[in-house]
């Protein structure tokens, strides 16, 4: 894929870059135009998802777990059905282990339901039914790893804590370095998905990373020539065997 500089490479002095630890660097003008494009994008093209109209941490925990590889269509139905059932931590945590499991059916990976079960009694016992919004508490939890505790604290409690699901990974990757394998590349997507965040967005811009990968910017024919992020993307124009 050929690269498309920006205007401000083509000036006398060389842009300032923000530095990214480990082993990048990002234009502050790129930065700025991906995370405002990103937004008006979402703002227009963002799904409506039965998730994002709640702030309630069990809520929104119970639709990360079950996110896990596994598609949003057959969740919606699933997280519905789960939450009449089990409206809360209490409620889940009192629940026998075996009886959360046929409920959880047929979503499959079913060590989920078990992680949950397990997450919600130990917050009823430690925390009295409220989960904790500090990044090194969730990641004591059995089951909550990085990116479970970045979604909670974004999407629960509206903090700028970083995610990095694969959709995240793809669309940080495609735009800002488009070379190498981005599995390996991880500990410099994760400071690059905390650098992006615009302070005090870090609800709207995480979830607009999530369905700009999800909708847009897909692992396959990805939709190039409506990309907002074309005259910038390092990626653009697209080749599917680079991605390889």
């Amino acid at each position: 894929m050929a690269n498309r500089k920006d205007s401000s490479a083509r000036s006398a002095k060389p842009a300032k870059r923000a530095s990214l630890k480990p082993g990048i660097s990002i234009e502050p003008g790129a930065k700025r135009r991906f995370q405002n494009r990103l937004l008006k994008w979402y703002r227009r093209y963002g799904r409506d998802l039965p998730w994002r109209k709640t702030s309630d941490p069990y809520k929104i925990l119970v639709s990360e777990v079950m996110l896990q590889q596994t598609q949003v269509d057959r969740v919606i139905p699933k997280y519905h059905e789960f939450l009449e059932r089990y409206p809360s931590f209490h409620d889940l945590a009192k629940a026998p282990v075996a009886e959360v499991r046929e409920t959880w059916y047929p979503l499959g990976y079913n060590i989920r339901p078990h992680r949950l079960h397990s997450i919600a009694c130990e917050t009823v016992a430690r925390y009295g039914g409220m989960l904790p919004n500090d990044s090194d508490e969730l990641l004591s939890f059995k089951g909550i790893g990085r990116y479970t505790a970045g979604a909670v604290r974004s999407f629960a409690f509206n903090e700028d804590a970083p995610i990095l699901d694969t959709n995240v990974m793809r669309v940080l990757h495609r735009v800002f370095i488009a070379s190498g394998d981005p599995k390996t590349q991880k500990a410099m997507l994760w400071n690059l998905s905390e650098a992006s965040i615009p302070k005090g967005k870090g609800y709207d811009f995480n979830q607009a990373l999530m369905d700009f990968g999800a909708v847009l910017c897909t692992a396959r024919d990805p939709y190039c020539l409506l990309c907002p992020m074309k005259d910038f993307c390092k990626s653009y124009p697209f080749d599917p065997k680079r991605d390889k």
